[in-house]
């Protein structure tokens, strides 16, 4: 059923922007719920008078209104009172309709009494990828960040000093508190959301709190063992690699890993050792190979596999 909007206003087909909005005020001083508890007829009516001016209140959808009717201009019919209404959105198609209505009528509507102030506006939030080392991740770091922001109507370049806690992790926000966008008029500034990513590392990777590397190691040491020196996130450390280390064996460095945020200790250092073969030996050099493998023998692994490569074959007859 069609609605005569302009009937619920008290007003005319040819009253003006300013006439609309004054008689709207009148009779929403008179209507709102807070001014009328438990009135539902008031309620209902307050809702209809709102829905007019939602639609005569904005020049395109008074344009559309005159020439379909109310038929389009349904979204406030359904919403339960002026409750409904707020859950909706207020006036989402004027914006400034809200502000001028709903900020001046309604403060001067409980000036008298309960007052209820209208929110300052605030600012956007903002977002700045902040990208360290592994190292600085482990230790903590300050970083000075240089960005722009808007300023009222403006824009201004910003420069601040992040503390990056030692343990961060990748892509972990760090807030900074009212550093976003800066409104005018008295307005609440946003926030500003430092995100952090690492570099690319040429020796490590990480593990959740763990430390990851590889490390070659020569044949003669993971033959006869040996005690090597290796990279750490806070400098250098000694890895002992027993006799008899085959290659792709991981070695644990406790504690050596990225400290946890809050202080409750830290990760570990996972060394995986990589042997390397020489890939060319001199004459003497084989020889001296081939009288070592007469001497050592067949390893114990390698004796068994020849025996479950035999059988399988057998089998496959």
């Amino acid at each position: 059923m069609s609605k005569d909007f302009y009937s619920l206003l008290g007003v005319s087909k040819s009253s003006t922007a300013d006439e609309i909005k004054k008689a709207y005020r009148k009779l929403a001083m008179q209507l709102h719920p807070d001014k009328n508890p438990g009135n539902k007829k008031a309620e209902e009516k307050f809702k209809e008078i709102t829905e007019a001016y939602e639609v005569l209140g904005d020049v395109e959808k008074r344009k559309k209104y005159d020439t379909y009717g109310s038929a389009d201009f349904s979204g406030f019919s359904g919403g339960g009172g002026f409750e409904g209404f707020r859950q909706q959105g207020g006036f989402q198609g004027n914006p400034e309709n809200f502000q001028d209505i709903f900020g001046d009528v309604f403060g001067d509507l409980f000036a008298g009494g309960r007052a209820r102030s209208k929110r300052p506006p605030r600012g956007a939030d903002l977002r700045y990828s902040l990208v360290i080392s592994l190292e600085e991740a482990a230790s903590g770091c300050e970083k000075i960040i240089t960005f722009v922001r808007q300023k009222g109507n403006s824009n201004e370049t910003a420069k601040l000093s992040v503390q990056v806690p030692a343990g961060v992790k990748e892509n972990q926000k760090l807030k900074l508190n009212q550093e976003g966008d800066i409104p005018g008029q008295g307005g609440v500034p946003g926030d500003l959301y430092v995100i952090i990513s690492f570099q690319p590392h040429p020796l490590f990777s990480r593990e959740d709190n763990d430390v990851t590397q590889e490390v070659p190691i020569s044949f003669t040491d993971a033959l006869l063992g040996a005690e090597i020196e290796i990279p750490t996130l806070g400098g250098k450390g000694m890895l002992k690699i027993p006799p008899g280390t085959s290659s792709g064996q991981t070695f644990r460095m406790k504690s050596k890993g990225f400290p946890r945020l809050g202080g409750l200790g830290s990760g570990d250092m996972l060394v995986r050792v990589q042997l390397v073969i020489p890939n060319r030996l001199t004459q003497e050099e084989k020889v001296l190979v081939e009288k070592l493998a007469e001497k050592i023998g067949v390893p114990d692994s390698v004796e068994e596999y020849q025996k479950k490569l035999q059988e399988f074959l057998r089998n496959r007859k």
